[in-house]
């Protein structure tokens, strides 16, 4: 792996790690999606400190270079988040059709 990818990996874990640090002290952001990012961007790190992890595992699964190791499992992390992210927004649009048709039945009586 070459060393400007390691250090943009490392840059990068950083700039993460700030801005989730940033949101958490105004509130934005909930604890579970903070532990999420600080674990993405300190296996960020590894992956930049120690260039060996990637070696060892791109070499055990046939990928041609360590970088594309790394980008495949950046991407690869990424898109099942966002799935579990859809799910999620799916349950609520769920939950926020039953809360307004219940209310909408009740509305009546408020009059």
């Amino acid at each position: 792996m070459s060393f400007t990818l390691r250090a943009l990996l490392i840059v990068s874990a950083v700039l993460v790690c700030a801005f989730v640090f940033f949101k958490l002290k105004r509130a934005q952001m909930q604890v579970l999606d903070s532990l999420f990012w600080l674990l993405f961007s300190s296996s960020f790190v590894l992956l930049g400190v120690f260039p060996q992890i990637a070696n060892c595992i791109s070499e055990l699964l046939g990928f041609l270079s360590p970088s594309n190791f790394v980008f495949l499992y950046v991407v690869a992390v990424l898109v099942v988040r966002d799935f579990r992210n859809s799910l999620h927004i799916a349950k609520l649009e769920e939950r926020l059709n039953a809360l307004v048709q219940a209310v909408a039945l009740h509305s009546d009586g408020w009059r």
